[in-house]
């Protein structure tokens, strides 16, 4: 079995900054370290998400109306079809 011994804080000696700040009549040192550009990569599964938070909620009353609507056989309409008719005429013009 090892044999360890305990460890202790005494004697570490006097705590000093390890970047000290000059004295009187000393300039302080220039920096010579020139760090590059910050970017950022964002992944397409982050697009992906971002996307789908900026489309509008769900409105779940609506399509469960309409479901229910297709189920029974109520949901195409001659005014519908008109109005789609229209919509799509308009488009193309």
């Amino acid at each position: 079995m090892t044999n360890l011994s305990p460890i202790e804080a005494g004697g570490v000696g006097r705590i000093r900054p390890s970047d000290p700040t000059p004295t009187r009549g000393e300039t302080p040192a220039q920096a010579t370290t020139r760090r590059g550009d910050d970017r950022v990569e964002v992944s397409d599964a982050a697009r992906f998400l971002a996307r789908m938070n900026a489309m509008p909620e769900i409105r779940t009353e609506l399509v469960n109306r309409v479901r229910s609507e297709i189920a029974d056989g109520t949901y195409d309409t001659q005014e519908k079809f008109d109005l789609a008719l229209d919509t799509m005429i308009d488009e193309l013009l």
